[in-house]
């Protein structure tokens, strides 16, 4: 595997938003004062702390093991053994982890586990940057070469620096712990591998062991050597093992380092802020999108992004609101699509060499799509909403309902919007009961014309309902040229 460098709102929405805030909120702050687990009921009494790392190397397991090994400091273990099966990482955790290791105030045991496991790429680094290095059978370390998160090979200049930096990293360690240095500097520059039996023969790593329990016995008695100068002789033969797990928060911090799902949370911010400015007072939107952008900006500052790229993504939802605003009619959107899409790849993939995995570029176009699709459907529903002719006065009067108060006979009292107006029935009507609806088809000073509803049946007197349409009608028919 490769090292990756890696208006108003209706009140029951309003009570959803009231409602789900605060759970979120709580959430949040669960999830920040999660931690390594409780500490055991033994913790006072000589224990074994375990920590595994068993998936790729990025800012969410760099996290967990400094804190594992803060953790195992502070709680009185007697030694932290990092149980390592992983296919290797990105060069800036793997760096975080490795001078947590070798600055550790409690002796470290790397052990790779179970059979059949590997520690290759940045795990082979991981793995002999401890005091005590450990394999089980059947298992391998090595193939440490340096490549891009596609897999393909990094322009010569900066795959000799690398190197370089690799292999001297590689050697000062093994030389501090007295172990092979030059086999393996191999992993680095011939990406070479080594199972079990061959490290051990050439003392890459210090032991084997079948089983935790058989590898806490082997390593007792032994002399440590720590950061501070300080020795330390171990004694874990029989301690008590506690498994140190992430706590909710890395959990959730390891989720939000996937640069796809970084990204998607700033799609969700950019739509959710673009509705609320372009309609004021909808607030599900802007907390939808305020919450989107925190998680986003929390997730991006520990993928070492460029940040030119965010200016261009910021951008986009400039244009994107001026795009409402002024009569440009597309062109804007356009330019912001433009903006996002090259924002989103500088921001995400201009240094992958060193900083792990980008963004699918295919989830950028994608995402770039719906937001274009959804500000031109939004742009053209304003530009009709402008160019309709909005009646006011008496013309928005025309056309609507009204409720008789006394019986038109033909004219009575009427009730238009809460207010107590003058009717009259146009011809051919005559009379119409109270409580009947009526249509207002014209409007003299402070009198209104009116006719019937059509669902409102006849008159009051049996004169059939024939809408004044009707009779104009009838009227053209009777004229001839």
């Amino acid at each position: 595997m490769d090292m990756r460098h890696h208006r108003r709102v209706p009140n029951g929405v309003r009570a959803l938003t009231l409602g789900v805030i605060p759970v979120i909120m709580a959430l949040l702050a669960w999830a920040g004062i999660g931690h390594l687990g409780a500490q055991p009921a033994w913790a006072a009494s000589p224990h074994v702390d375990v920590a595994n790392l068993n998936s790729d190397i990025n800012p969410g397991t760099a996290r967990f093991l400094q804190q594992a090994i803060a953790t195992a400091a502070s709680d009185g273990a007697e030694a932290l053994v990092i149980v390592i099966d992983t296919p290797g990482g990105d060069l800036d955790s793997m760096k975080q982890i490795t001078q947590a290791e070798l600055a550790s105030a409690v002796p470290i045991i790397t052990y790779v586990y179970p059979p059949g496991a590997r520690a290759a790429s940045a795990g082979a680094f991981v793995a002999l940057s401890a005091p005590i290095a450990a394999m089980a059978p059947t298992t391998r370390i090595g193939a440490a070469s340096p490549v891009s998160s596609t897999g393909s090979n990094l322009d010569s200049t900066l795959l000799k620096k690398i190197e370089n930096d690799l292999v001297a990293q590689i050697t000062g360690t093994q030389n501090r712990y007295g172990r092979n240095a030059a086999l393996a500097a191999r992993m680095v520059t011939d990406a070479a591998s080594y199972d079990d039996q061959t490290a051990l023969r050439e003392h890459i790593v210090d032991l084997g062991a079948r089983s935790l329990s058989e590898l806490l016995q082997r390593v007792d008695g032994r002399s440590v050597v720590l950061s501070s100068g300080h020795s330390l002789v171990l004694h874990t033969a029989g301690a008590a093992l506690t498994t140190l797990t992430p706590g909710l928060f890395e959990a959730l911090y390891s989720f939000l380092l996937d640069p796809n799902v970084v990204f998607l949370l700033f799609i969700v911010a950019l739509i959710g802020i673009y509705l609320e400015i372009s309609h004021p007072g909808a607030i599900v939107p802007g907390v939808v999108g305020g919450i989107a952008l925190l998680l986003f900006l929390l997730g991006a500052g520990s993928l070492s992004p460029n940040w030119t790229g965010l200016l261009l993504m910021g951008l986009a939802l400039v244009l994107l609101v001026l795009d409402v605003r002024l009569p440009s009619h597309g062109v804007l959107t356009v330019g912001a699509v433009i903006s996002l899409v090259v924002g989103s790849l500088l921001f995400f993939n201009s240094n992958q060499a060193e900083h792990g995995p980008g963004v699918n570029p295919w989830i950028v176009y994608l995402m770039a799509a719906v937001v274009g699709l959804l500000s031109l459907a939004l742009v053209s529903i304003v530009v009709r909403a402008q160019r309709q002719r909005r009646p006011s006065g008496t013309e928005g009067m025309i056309g609507a309902r009204a409720i008789t108060l006394t019986p038109l006979t033909p004219s009575g009292r009427v009730n238009y919007c809460g207010e107590n107006w003058a009717a009259s029935l146009v011809e051919p009507y005559t009379a119409l009961d109270e409580g009947c609806e009526v249509i207002i088809v014209a409007i003299e000073g402070l009198r209104l014309y009116v006719r019937p509803d059509q669902s409102s049946g006849g008159g009051a007197d049996g004169t059939p309902t024939v809408p004044p349409s009707a009779k104009e009608d009838s009227q053209w028919e009777s004229l001839s040229l």
